[in-house]
């Protein structure tokens, strides 16, 4: 009862907010800038389903109503005057600008969708304080899942919107602006993510295992909804809140781009696609740098300095981290790189003016590159040194703070990277400096469920056949912990985290097994010679992918009509299918448009990729198998089967048939028998009344001559 009246005065004052702006907005008395006042509330998660309705009415009203003019008036029909306020035609590259009414709708789905977000955090946080434990981990894990599902709504609704625009349903502006709101959002579900997490970071680790609550899965959705936040569509919010006045481009080609400049000198770039590879790495990191730096800005007054590089080994692609440095300009751009292809999928960009009190103006920061070799750990590698692009002779090139050498007169140098997954690169010349930060090897979580481990600590001893065991966390009891030795229960601890039970009978050792929810860990123990029990190390099982598995079979219809959506069909278009055949196979998607580019596998062996048309030439195996085929996320697969199995199931069909005439005529020869045996009945009754008859007879001439004498 105690936060109801603070999530009340939130969302009544954030709606007052909003409706103070719509009407400085229609009688054209509040400046643009203070738009971004009702976009920026702190706040958390989620928005009403009804959201993005409420968004589409507003739009159609607000264009009717509000679209500026040179002088603040509406048009009668909603369209921009020649002063490029606003453009919503596509019958050019024009660029655009967000019309007054679009802005109003804007901060009203963005406003509404935050004070939802507000209640529900706080909600959350009261009803964390007064929980225990237990309670609390159960909290976080179902406002994970929520938060999850939300972000993969958000995800969907962009593709969406990516598809209706393609299919030309909406116009350039309104995608514009549902991208806008659609990144509004996604900052409130990320919010939320970061709310839940500190809640986690304050929450005993093993109840948080126990109540499913899945650190990777959360990791992973914030992830997906990077590609709804990125420089291009944060700078479209920006515009569509009023926050900065400007012009934006857009494009789909295989997916979006977005370039957006605002009028105070401000510049966005964004692309996103679709990784294309199949997860190999076939590129070294070195071309893979060169494609990247081809996507940048270029600038005659400054140049892009390499800060970092990462190779992901899970997903098969490099991403690199850029600085821009110039006299007038400052800037910084992400790019991601496909493994396989070499292929730019993933790029941000976004630079502005330099502060005229920036006493660093007139340095010029040291670039330190890749040059030859690959970032692996203890592999060796050329360094190269520029400034302003120019080779930088003599400077001192330190790794992880130790001293690696100098550079030659092409700014060169070779270095031996240390075993581990980092390190830091740091150049020095005079009093210019640079560094490069290399991620060699990925985390694959191991070091969550290494310090789970550490702080889990389960001690006991044995005395008159008697076991003892505490399970604690943190130095705390952990109750509910079900007990097995050697794969049979033997009990739960209490509310001390403490169990007693029967010790194994002859035994030197025996294993234990913990369980609680989601939580599984396993260890032995060594019985001592004076009873006490020794217990080995504690291996903590991956359980948070399963419960990651279990909360996806828990969404139900909705999650599998998301997964159809990205599944591929493969179909063959040409050629009978037989043993040793050669056939044409088409892959589609599931609009039925062709994919071009689509990985294909037979009998789990590469053949190669689809044309233009989505169609590849396939020799099929002796045996009947999987023609299985891939695209980013999307994959499919088709059984083969050869018509030598339906001959044979028409043998089979025919056998059967033959057995059932077989049955038929031994029916019959039995009838047969039947008839033959009735038959000789009926001879040997006729017989028998025969010898009845004369045997009457003769009695009745008896009794007549009798009667005679």
């Amino acid at each position: 009862m105690r936060v109801a009246p603070v999530d009340a005065s939130v969302m009544y004052g954030t709606r007052f907010l909003t409706v103070l702006l719509a009407l400085g907005l229609i009688v054209g008395s509040v400046p643009g800038g203070a738009l971004a006042a009702a976009g920026a509330t702190e706040a958390d998660v989620g928005s009403p389903d009804a959201a993005t309705e409420r968004l589409d009415a507003s739009t159609v009203s607000a264009q009717a109503d509000g679209n500026a003019t040179d002088d603040g008036n509406a048009t009668d029909d909603g369209s921009a005057t020649d002063d490029g306020s606003a453009n919503d035609s596509d019958a050019g590259d024009d660029a655009s600008r967000a019309t007054v009414g679009q802005q109003l709708a804007t901060v009203i789905a963005v406003t509404d969708d935050e004070v939802s977000g507000d209640v529900a955090a706080s909600s959350l946080d009261g009803a964390l304080e007064d929980a225990n434990e237990s309670e609390r981990a159960a909290l976080l894990a179902e406002r994970s899942a929520t938060l999850r599902e939300r972000a993969d709504e958000i995800v969907a609704d962009q593709r969406e919107a990516r598809v209706a625009y393609e299919d030309g349903e909406i116009t350039r502006s309104e995608f514009a602006q549902r991208l806008a709101v659609l990144a509004g959002q996604a900052r409130t579900v990320d919010r939320g993510f970061e709310r839940v997490a500190d809640g986690a970071d304050d929450t005993s680790g093993i109840e948080l295992r126990a109540a499913g609550y899945d650190r990777g899965a959360n990791a992973d959705a914030r992830e997906r909804l990077t590609r709804v936040t990125g420089t291009g569509a944060s700078a479209l919010l920006a515009q569509y809140t009023g926050e900065r006045d400007g012009e934006f481009s857009l494009e789909v080609d295989g997916g979006v781009s977005i370039e957006v400049e605002s009028d105070d000198g401000e510049r966005s770039r964004e692309i996103e696609r679709d990784q294309p590879g199949d997860g190999s790495f076939n590129v070294s990191q070195s071309e893979a740098l060169t494609a990247a730096t081809a996507q940048l800005s270029t600038d005659a007054d400054g140049e892009w300095t390499l800060r970092s590089a990462d190779r992901d080994e899970d997903d098969g692609y490099y991403e690199f981290e850029f600085s821009f440095f110039g006299p007038e300009t400052t800037g910084e751009a992400e790019v991601s790189v496909d493994g396989q292809t070499g292929e730019v999928f993933e790029f941000e960009e976004e630079t502005e003016p330099r502060e005229a009190d920036d006493d660093d103006a007139d340095e010029v920061p040291l670039s330190v590159s890749i040059v030859n070799g690959t970032a692996d750990p203890g592999a060796t590698v050329t360094l190269r040194v520029t400034a302003a692009g120019e080779p930088v002779e003599g400077a001192a090139v330190e790794l992880n703070d130790q001293d690696a050498g100098t550079t030659d007169a092409d700014g060169r140098i070779a270095v031996t990277l240390p075993d581990d997954d980092e390190v830091d690169i740091e150049v020095e010349d005079g009093d210019r400096e640079g560094d490069l930060e290399l991620t060699l090897r990925s985390d694959d979580g191991e070091d969550r469920d290494d310090d789970l481990g550490d702080r889990l600590s389960v001690d006991g001893s044995v005395e008159n056949g008697t076991v003892d065991v505490s399970v604690t966390y943190d130095g705390e009891g952990v109750e509910g912990v079900s007990v097995s030795v050697d794969d049979e229960s033997v009990g739960t601890t209490d509310a001390d985290g403490t169990l007693s039970f029967d010790a194994p009978a002859d035994v030197d050792e025996f294993g234990v097994t913990l369980v609680k929810g989601a939580f599984e860990a396993e260890l032995e123990f060594e019985v001592g010679a004076d009873g006490t029990l020794v217990a080995g190390d504690i291996d903590v099982d991956e359980r948070e992918a399963d419960a990651a598995d279990d909360a996806d079979d828990a969404d139900g219809e909705d999650a599998d009509d998301d997964a159809d959506a990205d599944d591929l069909s493969v179909a063959v278009v040409s050629g009978d299918p037989a043993p040793g055949v050669t056939v044409t196979v088409e892959v589609t998607d599931a609009d039925g448009a062709s994919v071009e580019g689509a990985s294909v596998e037979v009998d789990g062996e590469s053949v190669g990729t689809t044309d233009a048309d989505g169609r590849i030439a396939v020799t099929l195996p002796a045996d009947g198998d999987e023609i299985e085929v891939e695209d980013g996320d999307r994959d499919g697969d088709l059984e083969i089967e050869y018509d030598a199995d339906a001959e044979d199931a028409d043998e089979e069909d025919a056998d059967e048939a033959d057995d059932a005439d077989g049955a038929e005529e031994g029916d019959t020869d039995a009838d047969d028998d039947s008839d033959e045996e009735d038959d000789e009945e009926d001879a040997e009754d006729a017989e028998d009344d025969d010898d009845d008859e004369e045997a009457d007879d003769d009695e009745d001439d008896d009794d007549d001559a009798e009667d005679d004498e």
